[in-house]
């Protein structure tokens, strides 16, 4: 059983946007989701997605499965997107509301919590 992510690490917010279709000039139409409780750590890592290419990523950010709200199913989010045209794209700030940046999410890993059937945290691998 894996241990709760600490409260005082979920500082900060994203706006995550799903891609809903594409417009004649190819121009992408977004909706957005304000998640609270979010962390996001740099990193310099390299991982496959799940169309088995490497990706370097910049970020990760971690959504915790208990405190983040609201809660959303990420992978159906991210297929949804990938289908009407576009990769899923977030911006995260921190608490006191400065943008760190924009990225596009690239990985969705949803972490279990063994023995218990639930998701621990998800991983937002982001670049």
């Amino acid at each position: 059983m894996l241990r709760p992510i600490p409260q005082s690490l979920l500082g900060d917010m994203m706006t995550l946007k799903v891609c809903t279709g594409l417009d004649t000039w190819q121009k992408p139409a977004w909706k957005q989701y304000v998640v609270r409780n979010v962390h996001l750590q740099n990193t310099n890592e390299v991982k496959k997605t799940k169309e088995n290419t490497e990706v370097v990523l910049r970020s990760t950010l971690f959504i915790d499965g208990r405190l983040s709200r609201p809660i959303l199913d990420y992978d159906t989010l991210a297929e949804q997107s990938q289908k009407a045209g576009r990769t899923m794209r977030c911006v995260v700030y921190n608490a006191a509301g400065q943008k760190y940046g924009e990225y596009e999410v690239l990985t969705v890993d949803p972490v279990p919590d063994v023995p218990a059937r639930r998701i621990h945290h998800i991983e937002l691998g982001l670049v």
